[in-house]
């Protein structure tokens, strides 16, 4: 009798025709599948072409389009650069003007210092005190005008610059500034008794140009003021001084 194989094989011709149709059926799917498969997910696809454009033409004017962005840039940042010039030029240009306008108003002072002195001198007798003002039709950038000449009181300047002092028989007053315009020159008799011998004496005026000397002025009130002189400053700044001392202040009392 023949013994029996006990030996158990399981690679046999079966399982080989399993394997063999598995692997067949497996090539044949990744043919099948093989157009659909990318590793990159669509990140390296080229950019969709509208129809009708050459690609390359399409390609060259994305490059002209990139460039133009980049021109576009430089010259936006250039325009800020030319911005921040024309800034700080507009901020010299108004530090420029303000100065030519110091230096204008400056030169404006300048030119008219163009002085006026008058100067009165009196016989005095006790506390007899006279004084000079000159008043004028001018004013200032804030449109004030000197005060008007006031017989009753004494004054003193109101332009910077204008200089006064008065005393028993003498008494000036100095315009340093004359622009143009009216300077009319008063002589203020302030304190003067009337048991006292008449008040006589002259007002020389001096301008850039010429002295001119009043008549023989007499007084024996007090508390009145005279016009004696007005002084007329042309647009050349020349003065021109005329004596206009009423009549009863240069007659001798009897």
């Amino acid at each position: 009798m023949k013994p029996r194989n006990r030996e158990i094989n399981i690679f046999n011709m079966s399982l080989l025709d399993i394997l063999c149709g598995a692997l067949g059926t497996f090539c044949f799917l990744m043919l099948v599948l093989f157009p659909y498969y990318n590793q990159d997910k669509g990140h390296s696809k080229a950019p969709d072409v509208p129809p009708g454009v050459d690609p390359k033409t399409y390609e060259e004017a994305m490059r002209r389009i990139k460039q133009l962005e980049e021109t576009l840039k430089k010259f936006q940042e250039f325009a800020q650069q030319l911005e921040a010039q024309v800034s700080l030029v507009t901020a010299q240009n108004r530090q420029l003007q303000a100065e030519a306008k110091d230096l204008r108003q400056k030169n404006q002072q300048l030119e008219s210092r163009n002085p006026i002195l008058a100067i009165a001198r009196f016989n005095n007798h006790n506390d007899d005190l006279i004084e000079i003002y000159v008043e004028d039709n001018c004013s200032n950038a804030a449109g004030k005008h000197a005060p008007p000449v006031d017989p009753q009181h004494e004054q003193g300047t109101f332009w910077n610059g204008d200089k006064f002092a008065r005393s028993g028989g003498l008494a000036y007053f100095l315009v340093r500034d004359a622009p143009k315009g009216e300077f009319k020159v008063f002589l203020k008799f302030l304190k003067h008794s009337s048991t006292d011998p008449p008040l006589s004496g002259y007002v020389a005026i001096q301008s850039s140009e010429k002295l001119e000397v009043t008549p023989t002025i007499y007084d024996t009130r007090e508390k009145v003021a005279v016009l004696v002189a007005v002084v007329t400053v042309g647009d050349d700044l020349k003065q021109t001084i005329k004596i206009v001392v009423p009549k009863e202040w240069t007659t001798p009392p009897s």
